[in-house]
């Protein structure tokens, strides 16, 4: 997300808190998150997928084979 949407995300923030805004601006400031959010969600999954463990036995696995594999060793205790 460009500077630009992210001066304007704020900007309709501190407006929010003071004087309040238009349903307008609402509506833009509604759009601006949920396009901001998605970003974050897509840069962190990339983050995660490319992340990978080292077991103690040193093999490297990726991030989300580890949190599966893990997930169910949960499962199969309860």
């Amino acid at each position: 997300m460009d500077k630009t949407k992210i001066a304007r995300i704020n900007a309709l923030a501190k407006k929010a808190k003071t004087i309040g805004l238009t349903e307008r601006e609402t509506a833009e400031r509604d759009a601006l998150r949920k396009e901001y959010l998605a970003e974050m969600r897509a840069s962190f999954k990339a983050q995660l997928d490319s992340t990978y463990v080292q077991t103690a036995d040193g093999a490297k696995i990726p991030y989300a084979e580890y949190a599966r594999t893990a997930k169910e060793a949960a499962k199969g205790k309860k």
